[in-house]
């Protein structure tokens, strides 16, 4: 585990197998829905994601308690708990990456199809010190696509906007061709994947994968404090 000077950090076999079980599991009977394209990266071309509902954890202070009239709380009695315990566990070790200062951690859980993708964007860094990607399918072949895309950033250089405007992204484009290099990351199944800010994408998954389904819990390590209604839409 390290981001030696990278703009990521990795963590393999993240879950033991009967928590990583139980989220592929979820997967498989959770009310899932098309994301939004009028919030977030999504471009129209990007196929039709979908997305479950958002939980968020309460400020690092406060008690963990569930509270059966707000599911969107953690603990959340739902299996994406098992992420968010974990992440919570192991966040002295993303330090270096997106510092110690966030107030709060969402999860929500990404089902990508064949065809869909998301366009490269960065991460806002007044609300967010980093993301983070957990994938959660079973299997992997690197036929499939789905790869995970980030940029250099040269330090000291400018940060890119967000992302490019949803029709007009020529002048976003042209930014990302002179920057021209970064990483690629496979979606190697109980990966965890911490992101520091660096603009990044996920590739379309290919008609090779067939049935198979690029399938993540993804979310933010926020800067401030936040309710489960304001905390924005992950990747």
């Amino acid at each position: 585990m390290t981001s030696a000077g990278r703009p990521y950090l990795l963590i393999d076999d993240f879950l033991d197998e009967e928590s990583w079980t139980d989220v592929w599991s979820m997967l498989q009977f959770a009310d899932l829905a098309p994301v939004s394209r009028t919030k977030g990266a999504w471009k129209l071309d990007d196929g039709v994601p979908l997305g479950s509902q958002e939980i968020i954890t309460p400020p690092r202070t406060a008690e963990l308690l569930h509270d059966p009239e707000r599911p969107d709380l953690f603990p959340s009695e739902t299996a994406l708990d098992h992420v968010l315990a974990a992440l919570l566990a192991e966040s002295p070790e993303f330090a270096d990456l997106i510092g110690d200062a966030w107030a709060h951690v969402t999860a929500r859980a990404y089902v990508y199809p064949r065809g869909s993708a998301l366009s490269w964007h960065g991460d806002d860094h007044d609300l967010y010190a980093g993301a983070y990607i957990y994938y959660a399918h079973p299997h992997w072949n690197a036929h499939w696509g789905g790869e995970l895309l980030i940029a250099d950033m040269p330090e000291g250089r400018d940060a890119l906007p967000i992302m490019g405007h949803r029709f007009d992204n020529e002048a976003y484009s042209e930014a990302l061709m002179e920057l021209g290099v970064g990483h690629y990351i496979a979606p190697r199944p109980n990966r965890l994947v911490v992101l520091g800010g660096a603009p990044h994408m996920v590739t379309p998954v290919r008609a090779a994968a067939g049935d198979a389904v690029r399938a993540s819990v993804s979310g933010f390590f926020l800067n401030r404090a936040m309710s489960g209604d304001d905390a924005p839409e992950s990747e």
